[in-house]
């Protein structure tokens, strides 16, 4: 569930200026739209109901250091090692064989991680600078020109980082990609939810929002999400858990989530999803800092995601012993 007593008793704010400590992000991930640095926080949580392994084999992102740029992966299937016309049916062929010769207490899944597009927080990051951004801007809400708190939407620049995605589903859609068994989660966050609109158009069904998916919260007015009664009029397509509260409860002006809370927040997220009526292929729409956490809890290697990218990582979860 999202409700957190430790960030429970949050403060809103409105205006320009919103006192602080600092918490500066160390990396910047979040306000970076290269997504930061190659490395990785480390597994920081234990395991709650699943120990989960990535496997290998399938994907080139997975097997060795980033070296190849996302437009490229585009171009190269999302970066399936298979390339022959056949390249999907056959995915799905040596999935299948994966669940139907799994032990016990053993499951897979692909996951289609995606990062937002660019939003206006990374446009104006970029613009002053990061380490005037960690110490000051973040804080604000706008600099009279721009505005990019509480809960920014994407540039024109962050909407075409989508939509590029969209075009290379379009393309693999016909050579057999698995949109037709796939179920999408989204993070509550207007940037979250415009790129899932433009990645995903003509193909979604019944996209869900989890609190869970969304960016660190507090402190960094860009992390600060819109009212639920806002969120659904926005996106009425798509179906909001019952338990998200009304107003931010999880985010306060002076305090910062930890790399070790958001793994909580991903290993909470992924137990869900194993437990629950779900599909093989997961889509989930959300953030750098907190993908970067899931890549750690899902035991990948550090991947750090450009505005607007995606990873596919297939993975294995075997249940706890007694959980």
């Amino acid at each position: 569930m999202p409700y957190d007593s430790e960030h429970h008793d949050a403060h809103s704010s409105t205006g320009g200026h919103v006192p602080h400590p600092l918490h500066p992000d160390e990396p910047p991930v979040a306000a970076t739209e290269t997504g930061g640095p190659d490395t990785s926080p480390g597994d920081l949580e234990h395991p709650h109901l699943y120990r989960y392994e990535t496997v290998s084999g399938f994907f080139l992102q997975t097997e060795g250091s980033k070296h190849v740029e996302f437009e490229d992966l585009l171009e190269r299937h999302f970066g399936l090692l298979d390339t022959s016309p056949q390249r999907w049916a056959n995915f799905r062929t040596r999935i299948a064989e994966l669940q139907r010769n799994a032990a016990p207490g053993e499951a897979y899944k692909v996951l289609f991680l995606g990062r937002h597009g660019q939003g206006w927080h990374n446009f104006a990051a970029a613009k002053y600078g990061y380490e005037a951004w960690e110490t000051h801007y973040t804080y604000q809400t706008t600099d009279g020109e721009l505005t990019w708190g509480p809960d920014p939407e994407l540039t024109n620049l962050g909407h075409e980082q989508a939509r590029a995605v969209r075009r290379t589903w379009g393309r693999e859609v016909e050579a057999g990609a698995p949109v037709d068994e796939m179920t999408w989660f989204v993070s509550p966050l207007t940037r979250t939810c415009q790129t899932f609109l433009n990645s995903w158009e003509g193909l979604y069904r019944s996209p869900q929002i989890w609190e869970d998916w969304r960016e660190i919260y507090g402190s960094h007015t860009c992390d600060k999400r819109s009212p639920r009664s806002i969120i659904a009029a926005r996106f009425p397509m798509m179906e909001i858990e019952e338990s998200m509260s009304e107003h931010d409860e999880l985010w306060r002006p002076d305090d910062r989530e930890t790399d070790e809370h958001m793994q909580m927040r991903m290993r909470r997220a992924m137990d869900r999803v194993m437990s629950g009526d779900y599909t093989t292929y997961i889509s989930v729409t959300a953030h750098a800092a907190i993908l970067r956490n899931l890549l750690a809890v899902l035991g990948h290697r550090a991947y750090p995601l450009a505005t607007g990218e995606m990873i596919p990582v297939v993975i294995k979860a075997t249940r706890m012993s007694g959980a």
